[in-house]
């Protein structure tokens, strides 16, 4: 719960950040009642910012060295940081949005989408060159899940719509 505390109390309201548990592992349910010599957790830090992901670790690593001495008992921190945040180019956007107007009409295309905290490899191939990431329509959540669950299943109606939206770019593209 301390790692909350980073976000809630650290982190200025108008940035945007999100630290995540994914694994805590320790012990043994053969021997439950024998405390573990180490105990590891596992996670995310996302952010928007250089400045704001500085501070996530900075703020990771004083917690754990704190909480440990106040338990007697010590932490180590690896801290890698592995994505950066995806940021889409003005004019690249432009002609995805022109494209999936031309597809599914300018009322179904969502033009003004806020920051995602997810990470994406993508945003690296956006440092070298100028592109944009666009989502799909294709999620209907009575069926299907979001991304990344467990329960996730691609609905391959919507294929035909990705396939014309593709043509719909590569035309805009050619005709420049």
């Amino acid at each position: 719960m301390a790692l909350q505390t980073i976000v809630s109390r650290n982190v200025n309201v108008v940035d945007t950040a999100v630290i995540s548990v994914g694994a805590i592992q320790g012990g043994s349910f053969v021997s439950a009642n024998v405390m573990p010599s180490e105990i590891r957790i596992g996670g995310t830090a996302r952010s928007l910012t250089a400045s704001v992901r500085d501070l996530i670790e900075r703020r990771i690593n004083e917690l754990a060295d704190n909480l440990a001495t106040a338990f007697g008992c010590t932490a180590h921190v690896e801290y890698s940081r592995g994505g950066i945040p995806l940021v889409n180019h003005d004019e690249q956007i432009k002609r995805a949005i022109k494209a999936a107007d031309e597809v599914v009409g300018s009322t179904n295309v969502n033009k003004n989408r806020e920051p995602l905290m997810g990470g994406e490899d993508f945003a690296f191939m956006l440092l070298k060159r100028p592109g944009a990431f666009i989502f799909m329509g294709i999620n209907d959540e009575t069926v299907f899940n979001k991304l990344h669950s467990p329960d996730y299943n691609f609905n391959d109606d919507a294929i035909p719509f990705g396939v014309a939206y593709w043509i719909s770019l590569v035309q805009q593209e050619l005709n420049n």
